[in-house]
């Protein structure tokens, strides 16, 4: 499928909004407050454009954002933490390419702004920790349907989704591309559960049947192996496990440097440039890996890092603004 062009005003994230997410609160913070954000597309390539985009916020608490010690007892620090972080934004990425439009993680919808009712269906113990530690807020209009049409699109135009992971807030809008082939890492789907901690199967689209993706590409800097996406191989996916067990993260090869889409690695730039382990994450080690990859990556080659709950990503992408780590960390 050959891709059409489209000119799209770019100003989310560079228009103050970022500085309103810094902070935290004793209860949750009013997510319903925050504003709606524009998509922001830059020309990464000249035959490639990157469309970040915003399908609404999400709030958690502070220990959830950063690893407390002693690390075994991370969950019950997060549920008994009574301090929330400000809230972030849950990003989604669209990846405009002359071999098809390439959409990474679907976001949340609007039927999320209720989590009693959401997260009926599930497990009692994911149902407990979702309903006490998040707090959503999806306009309806910045759903992941809603959001391609004003980019020019509609989700019959996505060739294929690629989850960085299947957690609810990254996963909810899958119901709106139950046609496009969904990607996710070999392990996500492993195990007893088959399902992440986090996920909610009930809330899958209806006859939901992943492909996994098999690592036998090129290695790259930090990643013996790589899947490619494109023939050409400018759009590729690395696995990084840690904040699931089939994590994964893709990047985008512009002219002049990388943009590496790195879903929940970390929850924001500051914790790859510092090597920082976010709150929640299923298994230390490995996540320090992951971690430690993507630094390893960045280093080799300009690099925009782009996780998808910071606060300052959108802004990065417009500015194509190159990470730079803390070498001492």
């Amino acid at each position: 499928m050959r891709i059409r062009t489209h000119d799209q005003r770019s100003r989310g994230g560079a228009d103050g909004t970022a500085a309103r997410t810094r902070g935290s609160t004793l209860g949750p913070p009013d997510v319903r407050s925050f504003p709606r954000v524009a998509p922001v597309s830059v020309h990464v390539a000249s035959h490639v454009r990157l469309h970040g985009v915003q399908t609404g916020w999400v709030a958690i608490k502070r220990a959830h954002v950063r690893l407390p010690r002693p690390a075994a007892l991370r969950l019950p620090a997060i549920m008994a933490d009574p301090r929330w972080a400000a809230p972030k934004p849950i990003l989604s990425w669209v990846i405009e390419h002359p071999d098809g439009l390439i959409l990474v993680d679907a976001g949340e919808r609007a039927q999320a702004n209720d989590l009693h009712a959401y997260t009926r269906g599930a497990d009692p113990g994911t149902r407990a920790f979702i309903t006490h530690n998040f707090r959503i807020y999806v306009h309806p209009d910045d759903e992941l349907g809603a959001t391609l049409r004003r980019l020019g699109y509609t989700v019959r135009d996505i060739r294929a989704v690629v989850q960085t992971h299947l957690h609810f807030d990254h996963a909810g809008g899958l119901v709106h591309v139950p046609h496009a082939p969904v990607l996710v890492g070999p392990a996500e789907l492993a195990g007893r559960r088959a399902a992440p901690v986090g996920a909610l199967r009930a809330r899958w689209p209806r006859n939901f049947a992943p492909q996994p993706v098999t690592y036998t590409g090129r290695a790259l800097p930090g990643f013996p192996h790589s899947a490619a996406l494109t023939p050409a191989g400018d759009v590729a996916v690395v696995p990084t496990p840690g904040h699931s067990d089939g994590h994964q993260s893709v990047i985008v090869f512009g002219s002049d440097r990388a943009y590496l889409l790195g879903g929940n690695v970390t929850f924001d730039e500051r914790q790859v440039r510092r090597r920082e382990l976010a709150g929640i994450v299923q298994n230390v080690a490995v996540s320090r890996q992951s971690v430690d990859a993507v630094r390893r990556f960045v280093s080799a080659q300009p690099t925009v890092y782009l996780p998808s709950h910071d606060p300052e990503a959108l802004a990065r992408l417009a500015a194509q603004q190159v990470t730079t780590l803390e070498l001492s960390a």
